[in-house]
């Protein structure tokens, strides 16, 4: 791995469904390191199925350059979730899912099934698809931190090493935290 890998950190700007808005950005922040050296978004539809697709297609736009893919969660807009399986598959990327608790599998397919009764099998397929939840500490200027991911396309030891490399103002690594932050300050169409 090289000392300053490049990364895309992504996330999803702030929604409010009371404002009858059915989209929202999708944030990617491309980091050498943590210096910001490009970014980039695109709309995806709250709740929908989309993410899959509009990720690949942000990765792919930027695949020259891009060595590995950070996200918060596997869930943006809602319950709009990504594949990392088909994501891997059709960039070749290794992907990291991040998130700063444990998921309750049962809690989460509950409230899929009460949400879209017709379409949460597909939704659950692609938790399945993320894998193993893995945890490790990483020490950042608040301390030490325990953070949980999924991984793809890349070792355990690979991917706790990445994520110490770049996590340094909070757990969440800097390429997502800055996307988290640009994300904020994009309000959805």
């Amino acid at each position: 791995m090289k000392e300053n890998p490049i990364i895309m950190g992504c996330d999803d700007a702030t929604f409010s469904l009371k404002k009858g808005t059915d989209k929202t950005y999708l944030i990617g922040v491309i980091c050498q390191g943590v210096r910001v050296v490009k970014v980039v978004k695109t709309l995806i539809k709250i709740d929908g199925n989309d993410a899959t697709e509009r990720l690949i297609s942000l990765i792919l736009k930027n695949q020259k350059h891009v060595q590995y893919i950070l996200t918060h969660t596997i869930t943006f807009g809602g319950f709009n979730l990504v594949d990392m399986k088909e994501i891997y598959e059709k960039t070749n990327k290794p992907m990291i899912a991040v998130t700063e608790r444990e998921v309750n599998l049962d809690s989460v397919k509950m409230a899929l099934n009460k949400k879209f009764p017709l379409l949460s099998s597909n939704k659950f397929e692609k938790i399945i698809n993320a894998g193993h939840l893995y945890e490790t500490e990483i020490e950042t200027a608040a301390g030490k931190s325990t953070i949980y991911f999924h991984k793809i396309g890349i070792s355990i030891n690979d991917a706790k090493n990445l994520l110490k490399k770049v996590s340094i103002d909070s757990k969440l690594p800097e390429p997502v935290r800055i996307a988290h932050l640009i994300g904020r300050a994009f309000r959805s169409t």
